[in-house]
């Protein structure tokens, strides 16, 4: 027997005559927001990378609406269509930035209101709709104990408050499960079976890493499925058989047809991604029995315990085992998948909480169903909710951790406490330092660090969201900071200061981060390419010690330096070999135009964009180790889609002077008249560009790049 749905009151016969059990799921909304809000003001940090993404994409989203709803419906589509991290995690939570404003306390109580308390009812209302009551009168109570053990569940809420909506996802499972257990799979409508497979494409769109959910939904449902048959008809009969695979396949059918038709640039990348070779820095754990081993560190073994309990008398129940070997089944096969990829990160938990949380809810609702005697189900269900309580304070509260430590692994090791730094006045120090620098030569800055103490993206963020208003920020480079994902900054080249940390920073293995390792040693050290930069005085303490110093590069790179610096990463990584030309010849002594300039490389080709100022141009050198000779071509880059009409026909003025002031090309440049030019006589070894934005507005950016002769293949 499945879940009986039809049998359960409605959410409107809910709301009419069970007043008491509205207002305790009320209470619980209350204080899971109050909870959120307390963990907020609490902390005094700078958010960077995913604990800073999603909530910037919200802000984005949100202005784009307010401003321009056509445009941003656009942007919505072309993000699904297209980015790995796209806008539809987000796209709920639009309506309480435009209420309340787009603060950190209002996405974190947004999530918290449309994402986690939705999710932890539907798993809820599932545990109550598996158990049979017992009790002589027909009460909804058990929902309300059954919401609360999954909101007590800490698991749940460690990456939320971190800043990252994936908890959406566990609402999507929430209703899949509710969807397919509600009736045997070989009774299911063709529009039951087309609305799984659009849930199950909504899950993977909503969070790329759900697709192993997916992937390990297929076989487990499909085997559960004909256990149902099995049990039900003594063997089975085959037509139900056949019909209970041919849905399954209806099911995968709708979701791979949609999940191509509606995002089919993101789903090409991703086939031909080896995910596994990219994210093998994130990957410690040798085997799977090893990252079995890590789930205590996180999850607590009275947790682990208490829904492995749960999940167990499911499936030795003879009316629940089908649901119950389904989600066994399904966890084992999303654990063994996503461990050859990499290891847990917190939201990747996700893939798992629904089934854990489900195992804890079915035994708070078993217990309090099937336990007579008052006092006996009273202090057993009040065991449950001490444990997962004792296993959250540990996790969220410093002093409650000091108390729980006794117990060791029975509760989680792993702490996500309110994130507090005591050095932001030194890092804002930091900013004014660099901000001096820039208003006497403007130029990019590189940071070479990748720790929680010091990366690209919080000072990035530290400069575009503090106190005070910096006009440089859009300068500050996005390091490249993982091998084997980011592959070798070419634009730290055309960097003209750089922030480093000492000791040198990492947030993985230094192996695995040679990008940062490497760079960081030339240049503390003063050797190769290092001895291009010079350090400039003074030096900013921050967090657990870490000196950080600021260097200006005062010359051109040698030769030399970059092939032996080429070779080096070539030992460790062969494939690099081949971009040695590419580093030979680079741009220098950048000065950007007002408010807008902006040079910086475009991945690791020989082509750069380039925007002129308000009113000032942009002007960059071309160094060539022999002549300049060679080809040279400038186009407009494409205009954003959130740009006004009048703006089409922008043009730029490009001119190019030799190391004698001879001008070599002097012209405008728009959308229908690129730039391509031919240099075959030029004995200068340096050229000058100058980018003017010729009157026009503020779409005016274009690709600029070159190939000169000595590098010709």
């Amino acid at each position: 027997m499945l879940l009986n749905i039809r049998a359960k009151p409605s959410l409107l016969e809910l709301a009419r005559g069970y007043s008491g059990v509205v207002g305790a799921l009320l209470g619980l909304a209350i204080l899971a927001n109050a909870f959120s809000a307390y963990f907020v003001t609490q902390e005094h940090y700078v958010y960077f990378w995913d604990w800073s993404g999603y909530w910037h994409m919200s802000q984005d989203l949100s202005e784009a609406l307010m401003h321009n709803p056509r445009s941003a419906l656009s942007m919505l589509i072309d993000s699904v269509r297209n980015s790995d991290y796209n806008l539809l995690p987000v796209l709920p939570l639009v309506p309480f930035e435009y209420l309340f404003g787009t603060s950190r306390l209002t996405y974190i109580l947004a999530i918290t209101t449309v994402a986690l308390l939705p999710g932890a009812f539907i798993i809820g209302l599932l545990a109550q709709r598996i158990i049979p009551q017992q009790l002589p009168k027909q009460s909804l109570f058990p929902l309300v104990l059954a919401t609360a053990s999954v909101l007590a569940f800490h698991a749940l809420w460690a990456p939320m408050l971190r800043g990252l909506p994936d908890v959406i996802g566990v609402l999507v499972i929430g209703c899949i499960l509710l969807l397919n257990f509600a009736k045997p799979l070989a009774e299911q409508s063709l529009s039951h079976l087309v609305t799984s497979g659009m849930l199950l494409c909504l899950l993977v769109l909503l969070r790329r890493y759900y697709a192993f959910w997916v992937v390990a939904f297929f076989p487990a449902l499909t085997v559960a499925q004909c256990l149902d048959i099995y049990q039900r008809h003594h063997g089975g009969v085959l037509k139900q058989y056949v019909t209970t695979i041919s849905n399954a396949v209806v099911i995968g059918l709708t979701f791979t047809i949609a999940l191509f038709v509606i995002a089919t640039p993101l789903i090409l990348r991703i086939l031909r991604t080896d995910y596994s070779n990219i994210y093998s820095a994130y990957k410690s754990s040798s085997s799977l029995l090893e990252a079995a081993e890590n789930l205590p560190s996180y999850f607590g073994w009275s947790v682990i315990i208490c829904s492995l309990v749960g999940l167990a008398w499911l499936t030795a129940r003879k009316d629940t085992r089908v649901i119950g070997m389904f989600l066994f089944m399904q966890s084992f096969i999303v654990f063994a998948l996503f461990q050859r990829t990499q290891d847990f990160g917190p939201q990747h938990y996700y893939l798992l909480i629904p089934d854990i949380a489900l195992g804890i809810a079915v035994i708070v609702v078993g217990l309090w169903t099937h336990i007579t005697n008052r006092l006996w189900r009273s202090a057993s269900v009040g065991l449950v909710f001490i444990a997962l309580l004792a296993s959250s304070a540990s996790v969220f509260y410093p002093v409650a951790a000091s108390v729980t430590d006794i117990f060791g692994r029975l509760v989680p090791q792993n702490r996500f406490y309110p994130q507090v730094r005591n050095d932001l006045n030194v890092l804002s120090n930091l900013l004014d330092s660099i901000d001096e620098l820039e208003l006497k030569q403007r130029g990019s800055i590189y940071v070479l660090a990748s720790s929680v103490i010091l990366n690209s993206a919080i000072l990035q963020n530290a400069c575009k969201f503090g106190h005070k208003r910096r006009v440089f920020c859009d300068h500050i480079l996005s390091s490249n900071d993982v091998d084997k994902r980011d592959g070798f900054p070419f634009h730290f080249l055309d960097a003209s200061y750089l922030v480093v940390a000492s000791p040198t920073q990492y947030h993985l293995r230094a192996e695995d981060q040679r990008v940062i390792g490497i760079l960081a040693r030339e240049v503390m050290e003063g050797h190769g390419i290092g001895a291009s930069f010079r350090r400039l005085p003074g030096e900013f303490k921050l967090d657990n010690g870490v000196a950080v110093l600021v260097f200006a590069k005062d010359r051109p790179f040698e030769k030399t330096d970059l092939e032996a610096l080429v070779n080096e990463f070539a030992g460790y990584y062969p494939q690099m070999r081949h971009d040695s030309i590419m580093m030979t010849t680079s741009i220098r002594n950048v000065i950007l135009g007002d408010k807008w300039g902006k040079v910086e490389r475009i991945g690791s080709s020989q082509e750069w964009s380039v925007h002129p100022g308000e009113s000032s141009d942009t002007i960059f050198e071309i160094a060539c180790q022999n002549s300049c000779s060679g080809d040279y071509w400038a186009n407009m880059a494409d205009i954003p889609k959130e740009a006004p009409p009048e703006v089409a026909n922008v043009k730029v003025k490009v001119k190019i002077i030799d190391n004698k002031n001879k001008v070599l090309f002097e012209s405008v440049i728009d959308r229908q008249l690129p730039m391509v030019k031919t240099f075959l006589h030029t004995d200068s070894n340096e050229l000058k560009v100058y980018v003017n934005n010729n009157g026009t507005p503020d779409y005016d950016s274009l690709v600029f790049g070159f190939e000169v002769a000595e590098e010709l293949q």
